[in-house]
Parts: structure tokens; C-alpha cells; sequence
């Protein structure tokens, strides 16, 4: 056990969960960046202008993690970007789906500590996490647009 882990093994579970909440507000704000960006390269006009309108409502929903995590005092952790984009339009949007899904199974694990640490934290997690079933079917109905093996 390094040293680092020891430190955050230590740590209060508020302070635990913080920290794990710093580290997810921060890759939803590079997945709104990433989505913005993919939207710019995409060739497809009603796609480009489904991912501007996804990429405007998650950077929104990047501002409630933030928000809820500068009351508290922290602030949120930047997120490594990954190092291939993608050379598609459906690798782009397949990786940030595939992306999305993943942070909302970890907030929504997430939402079932804080109920018992802080239980008005896990209701605006609760509110978040619905948005973002909104978003991820938004985001795979683009992404299935996109498929270069769906059928017209």
C-alpha cells in the first residue's frame, strides 16, 4: 500500500466521497468538452447540431457537480484526456457513450453512499443522474445515427 493510498484510506468517508465526486466532476467536464469537439469535426449537420445542443446541456451538468463541490470547499480534479480521438464520426461518439455509461454507474453508486453521509447531496446527485439518463439516450440515438453498419 503506497503512501498516497494510506493518506486517502485515512481519510473521513465525507472526505472520501469528495474526493471520488472531484474526480467525476472532472471527467464530466472533459466529456462536455470532448462532445463540443466532436461536434465541430462532424460532418453530418442534424448530428453536429444534436451534439452542440448534448455538449451545451452536459457542460450545464458539469456546473451542478461543480457547483455542489465549491459549496463544499473542493474543487474538481482534471480529468486525462484520451489520447485517440477516434477517426469517425461513430469512434468518436461510441467512445464518449461508452464513456458516459460508465461515470453515471459510478455516480449512481456513488448517490447510495452519500445518502448516508449527506442526504441532500445524494438528492441533487439523484436529479443529475436522471439528466443524464436523458443525455446517454440523446448521445446513443447519435451514435447509432452514426454507425457505418446501420441500415438507412
Amino acid at each position: 500500500m503506497g503512501i498516497l493510498a494510506r493518506i486517502r484510506s485515512s481519510l473521513s468517508p465525507r472526505a472520501r466521497l469528495l474526493d471520488h465526486l472531484a474526480i467525476s466532476a472532472g471527467r464530466f467536464e472533459t466529456l462536455a468538452m470532448n462532445l463540443k469537439d466532436h461536434a465541430a469535426m462532424c460532418t453530418y449537420t442534424s448530428i453536429r447540431a444534436g451534439l452542440e445542443q448534448l455538449a451545451e446541456a452536459q457542460a450545464e451538468q458539469a456546473l451542478v457537480l461543480r457547483e455542489i463541490l465549491v459549496e463544499r470547499g473542493v474543487r474538481p480534479r482534471p480529468a486525462e484526456t484520451p489520447v485517440h480521438q477516434g477517426s469517425s464520426n461513430w469512434e468518436r461518439l461510441s467512445a464518449d457513450l461508452a464513456r458516459e455509461v460508465a461515470l453515471h454507474r459510478d455516480l449512481n453508486m456513488e448517490i447510495a453512499e452519500w445518502d448516508g453521509v449527506e442526504p441532500k447531496v445524494a438528492e441533487r446527485l439523484r436529479e443529475f443522474a436522471a439528466k443524464e439518463d436523458e443525455n446517454i439516450a440523446v448521445l446513443r440515438d447519435l451514435t447509432l445515427r452514426c454507425d457505418p453498419q446501420a441500415l438507412d
